[in-house]
This record gives structure tokens, sequence and C-alpha cells, in this order.
């Protein structure tokens, strides 16, 4: 028998255990999120994260992140339920990439939690500010958006460097802000439209309206209608056609319902209006022409001003009805 020098053996069984130790082999190396859902396929929303700059870099910058992350079935399906053929329209309709990036961040908690760290029930403040609810029924999550619709969790605990990735079969909705018809009116300048809703006592009405589309007159227009009818001011135009008439003219501007310039159809429309006549509206590619009841046809020149209860062009004219 050869004999082995008790030091010898001792340093190799050590060597050994050193060797055979998980403890120290080197720790995984885990995607980054735009890596993560590349690897995923979820195209479509790093599509809607490159739509609004910087925030690829923001959601990065987190040290713990847990991201709902919707497939591109999800948002093929939120592109049918808001009418939107693809994410630029959507972005449009729903109130513009402010809106975008509220609707991103809502679908991120600046935290890491992994399906086994969950509660059966749990309530998680994600980037937006806004609350969701996510609940844990055996193998089963679903998370509950502000709107009260539920998406499931259909691949779940995809690990990333800062935090962990969720994949939901649906868009999580926060409460969007989007401004009333007077605030964009406001906000675009509009002044001589604004006061001529307020002196038709109009205001409330177009507030209080389901869905509407505004074409809206621009100062200029206002101020050329003037000139054509030898009128120095809005009120001369008030006295001179009397307050129904006003009413009349201004309902002529409103469509009940909501028609985003790309919800048009190609060519010619005839649309109703609340001033019980119609207007002709045309559309030719990306651009929208309005015809009142006399043929005077004008531009839209600003087209997809978002609302909360509807959408606002900004037209070159002022609209004619029969007076």
């Amino acid at each position: 028998m050869i004999k082995v020098p008790k030091l010898f053996l001792t340093m190799f069984l050590l060597f050994a255990f050193v060797s055979c130790d998980d403890s120290d082999e080197k720790p995984v190396d885990n995607p980054p999120l735009t890596e993560a859902a590349a690897e995923a396929g979820l195209t479509t929303l790093l599509s809607a994260v490159d739509a609004v700059p910087g925030l690829g870099a923001t959601l990065q910058s987190q040290t713990a992140i847990t991201v709902f992350a919707p497939s591109n079935a999800a948002f093929e399906a939120a592109l049918d339920a808001f009418g939107a053929d693809d994410l630029g329209q959507l972005v449009k309709k729903i109130g513009g990439e402010e809106n975008l990036q509220t609707v991103l961040g809502f679908h991120v908690v600046p935290a890491v939690a992994f399906s086994r760290d969950l509660a059966p029930s749990n309530t998680f403040t994600t980037l937006a500010g806004q609350d969701l609810t996510v609940n844990v029924n055996g193998s089963a999550v679903t998370v509950t958006d502000a709107m009260g619709n539920t998406a499931n969790v259909i691949a779940a605990d995809v690990a990333i460097d800062n935090g962990v990735v969720h994949v939901i079969d649906g868009v999580l909705l926060p409460e969007l802000d989007r401004p009333t018809i007077v605030e964009a009116a406001t906000e675009a300048q509009l002044t001589v439209l604004l006061d001529a809703v307020n002196a038709a006592g109009l205001g409330q009405t177009l507030l209080d309206a389901e869905a509407v589309t505004v074409f809206a007159p621009t100062n200029g227009a206002f101020a050329a209608l003037l000139a054509e009818l030898n009128l120095n001011s809005l009120q001369e135009l008030v006295d001179a056609v009397g307050l129904e008439g006003v009413q009349k003219v201004l309902g002529f501007h409103v469509v009940p319902a909501v028609a985003f310039s790309f919800d048009l159809k190609e060519g010619s429309q005839v649309v109703p209006t609340l001033s019980g006549e119609s207007l002709t509206v045309v559309r030719t590619g990306s651009d929208v022409t309005v015809t009142d009841v006399n043929g005077n046809t004008y531009r839209v020149v600003a087209a997809d001003v978002a609302v909360d209860n509807g959408v606002v062009h900004v037209v070159e004219g002022v609209l004619l009805p029969t007076l």
C-alpha cells in the first residue's frame, strides 16, 4: 500500500471541495429588458417604447422593476378596441405621446416581484403613479387595470438584469388625461371661437356631449368672415344673425360622432351636424377638406386633436349653414 502524506491528502480534499462548491460559480448574466422583449418576440411593445423618446433608457436605469409586458396579440386587440390600424393611430386616439408614456409606465412596477413572491391579492403602484391589482389563484396570475379590465399572465418569471418580466395577454389601461374641448381650444389659441361659444351659451353643451367631432375655425377664419360681411367684431356678427343664428353656425361645426382623420373613408362623405344640416367631408390621402351648404370649401389645417369626448380638427374657414 502506498502511503499518502497527511498534509498532501488534506490539501487535495480541500481543493476538490472548493472546486465543486456552487457558490464559487459565476452568476448568470440576465439580459436587459429590451433584449428579453426581443427574444420573446414582443415587437409591438418595443416599437411602443421606442415611440417615447428616452423611455427605454429610463426603464433600464431603474434599479428594480417588474414589467407586465403585453404580447403582440394583446396590442392587436387594443388596436381593434380603439378602431386603430396601427400604433401611430392608437397613440393619436389615446391623446398623444404623453399618454402613451402613461400607458407604458402603468405596466411597470418599481420593485422586483417574481410569481413566487406574490400574495393571493396584491396592489402595486406603477411608474405611472396609478395602482394595478395582481391576483394569484393556484398557478394562474391575473392583472387588473384602472378600468377594471383583467389580463392573464401567460409567461411568468423572465429574469432581466434589473428585475423580472411577466408576459400578459392584454394591454392595461390607466386613467388617461385628455383635455376638454374648451381646454384644447384654449391651448390652440382659438380665442374667437371660444368667445363665440360663450356668447351662444354652448360651452356646457359641448362639454356634456357624449361623442363629438368639432371642426374648429381659426381666428383668421373668423376675421375673414367678418371682413366679407363688412363687420368689425364678433358682437356685430351676433347682432346681425341673432343668437339663434350664431348657435346654428356653431352647431354646424359639430358632428355627433367621433371621427379621426384616418377613420374617414377615402373620397367624399356627407355627415350630419348638430345644426340639423349636413357637411361634405372629403379625404384625399392625409388631406381633409370640409364643404358647407353654400359650396364653400376649407382645408383641415391641424387634424386629430383628441379630447375627452371626441376629437377636434382645426379648419381655415367658418362653415355656414342655411341662415
